[in-house]
């Protein structure tokens, strides 16, 4: 098929392309697939990025935008009662671009990926199927930054997150299919107008992203891969650090036990966490993935699995986690993972893996299997590319909502 993918297809600074979800479906999706990706530059040193995008994918139709007047212009837009997303990312000459690419080009189908691409996405002919994956809700973003915020920036945050649905609420209409990332996401756009239902399909694992082999370690450790970014996730760390922690001491007094978070760690919740090594994944990268480690993910409230089980898993290291995760992930107890729920239970199945080099290297590579065959980016973007053939093989107009209202935030310059 011949697809025009809008979205977001440069990272934000620091960040790397590999885990963005815009682009590792299409990554999967440009293997069988005819792909025009369709994206907008607001970084003045984007030439590498936009390159590399080239040499993989061919074919690109983006625009650059200097930044710093486009923040003055969205601010104007917001007090003029616009979107300032839509207004910073509105390009008169992408749209053009597009408009006489799509007169010269048929496309089987189009899929928006970003909020910020709505208004290029509304601007194309409803005959052409269009597809809207939603993600996580752009102005999901901005609602909970209200939440977060205080006068007058919870103001702004909440006006910004409602001028945004609206058009989030249109393209929702206007689309065959609505797609997001979680079943929280999938509400959320379901609730956007009434009639309009939307897929689950998860951002996957980069198992690759891991290497095959884990690097050789020097101490026997206990490893707790967490996001510690919320009050949840402190909670079951400091829980781990009071029950399970001096039980697995008791039996292995050498062992190492390190919380590694993926977000940088104050000094209160580092003194709370007492007993371990808390460390930066920022700075230490995979570096406690190696062949002595045992993963643990006692996780009750704050339940991210994809930070405390499936990485270390994808690195083909060991997990023990709790039979809500396991039930939830439709893992085998034994095989794919090790499963405890009281502290002494726990502790005695880190201990035993943590004494069994065999044990450790069988369950690792199962548990790296089970993951690439349940949870990885080309099982989500095979069922993505199963909903597109779908979307593709509808007549065209059938679908479409009749007498849709124009959404003053996407019009023209």
């Amino acid at each position: 098929m011949n697809i025009l993918m809008l979205g977001r297809f440069l990272p934000p600074p620091r960040r790397p392309v590999r885990v963005m979800r815009e682009y590792q479906l299409a990554h999967h999706l440009a293997r069988i697939h005819c792909l025009t990706l369709s994206f907008v530059a607001d970084n003045s040193d984007a030439a590498g990025a936009i390159s590399a995008l080239r040499s993989e994918f061919g074919d690109l139709e983006f625009a650059s935008i200097p930044s710093g007047w486009k923040s003055l212009a969205s601010a104007v837009r917001l007090a003029t009662g616009e979107s300032c997303t839509l207004s910073y990312f509105r390009s008169h000459a992408l749209r053009t671009r597009l408009a006489d690419r799509l007169r010269h080009t048929r496309y089987d189908l189009a899929l928006v990926s970003s909020s910020t691409m709505i208004q290029y996405a509304l601007d194309i002919d409803p005959s052409v199927p269009l597809v809207a994956d939603f993600g996580s809700v752009g102005s999901e973003w901005w609602m909970q930054e209200a939440a977060r915020g205080s006068f007058p920036g919870t103001r702004f945050f909440r006006t910004e997150a409602l001028r945004l649905r609206i058009a989030e609420t249109t393209a929702a209409q206007r689309a065959v299919f609505c797609v997001a990332e979680t079943p929280e996401a999938a509400r959320i756009v379901e609730g956007l107008a009434p009639g309009i239902r939307a897929q689950v399909i998860p951002s996957g694992i980069d198992v690759d992203a891991f290497p095959p082999t884990r690097p050789v370690g020097k101490v026997l450790t206990v490893l707790f891969n967490s996001g510690l970014s919320t009050a949840a996730e402190v909670r079951d760390a400091v829980e781990f650090c009071q029950t399970i922690v001096p039980a697995v001491r008791a039996r292995i007094p050498e062992a190492r036990v390190v919380i590694m978070s993926k977000d940088p760690v104050g000094p209160a919740r580092i003194r709370a966490l007492k007993g371990v090594e808390v460390i930066s994944r920022t700075r230490d990268g995979q570096r406690p993935f190696h062949d002595r480690a045992v993963a643990v993910a006692p996780l009750r409230a704050g339940f991210d699995v994809r930070t405390s089980v499936f990485e270390p898993m994808s690195a083909g290291v060991p997990v023990v986690a709790t039979s809500k995760v396991r039930a939830q992930l439709g893992a085998q107890a034994g095989r794919d993972l090790a499963e405890a729920d009281d502290p002494l239970e726990f502790a005695v199945r880190v201990s035993a893996l943590l004494e069994s080099t065999v044990d450790r290297d069988k369950m690792g590579a199962r548990g790296r299997e089970f993951v690439r065959a349940s949870f990885s980016w080309p099982v989500f973007a095979g069922q993505l590319n199963s909903l597109l053939v779908e979307a593709a093989g509808r007549s065209r107009r059938q679908d479409v909502a009749p007498n849709l209202s124009p959404v003053p935030s996407v019009r023209g310059d």
